[in-house]
């Protein structure tokens, strides 16, 4: 055997011993991903979801109010959720704000950016393309008017910004 000879062996011994290490370590990685995931679940407040449905139900009563201070109260109780703000910005709509609701859509795609991919059950891509584009119709009628109106600027960004998102998603 030859020095060639004597270093592949040595370099197909070494392969060898990595993937029995790999296999061997494989199942405990498995086992720390369940325990997170296990973890992750316990977190989630059952009552959410209650309350969530609770909105949503308020929200197709048109108990606008009602649904306005349930909404306020599960955004300051859990400010990183994205579903309440994307209830908020369906409340703007309901209220005919076009350009309210765009932000608040924002805030839910920015927490939660599945609501923009088809292949998510959260899919509500349709519904923000429709009001971006609406509020766009807003923003523009607003500027013709008063060119320099600041919240309108401010909306105008945030139109050029859910455009951005929105070409960057799934759908």
């Amino acid at each position: 055997m030859d020095k060639l000879d004597k270093f592949s062996a040595l370099a197909i011994t070494g392969l060898v011993l990595w993937c029995l290490f790999l296999l061997i370590t494989q199942p405990e990685k498995q086992e720390e991903q369940r325990e997170t995931k296990r973890l992750a679940v316990q977190l989630i407040d059952p009552a959410l979801d209650k309350k969530i449905d609770l909105a949503k139900s308020l929200l197709a009563s048109n108990t606008l109010e009602k649904a306005e201070q349930l909404l306020t109260e599960l955004i300051k109780a859990y400010p990183f959720e994205a579903m309440p703000y994307l209830l908020r910005g369906d409340l703007s709509l309901y209220r005919q704000d076009p350009v309210g609701a765009m932000r608040e859509y924002r805030k839910a795609v920015d927490l939660n950016p599945d609501f923009l991919d088809k292949k998510s059950p959260l899919f509500q891509g349709k519904k923000i393309k429709k009001t971006v584009e609406e509020a766009r119709l807003v923003i523009e009628t607003g500027l013709t008017a008063n060119n320099a109106d600041a919240a309108l600027l401010v909306a105008r960004k945030e139109y050029y910004y859910m455009l951005r998102k929105i070409a960057g998603s799934c759908g």
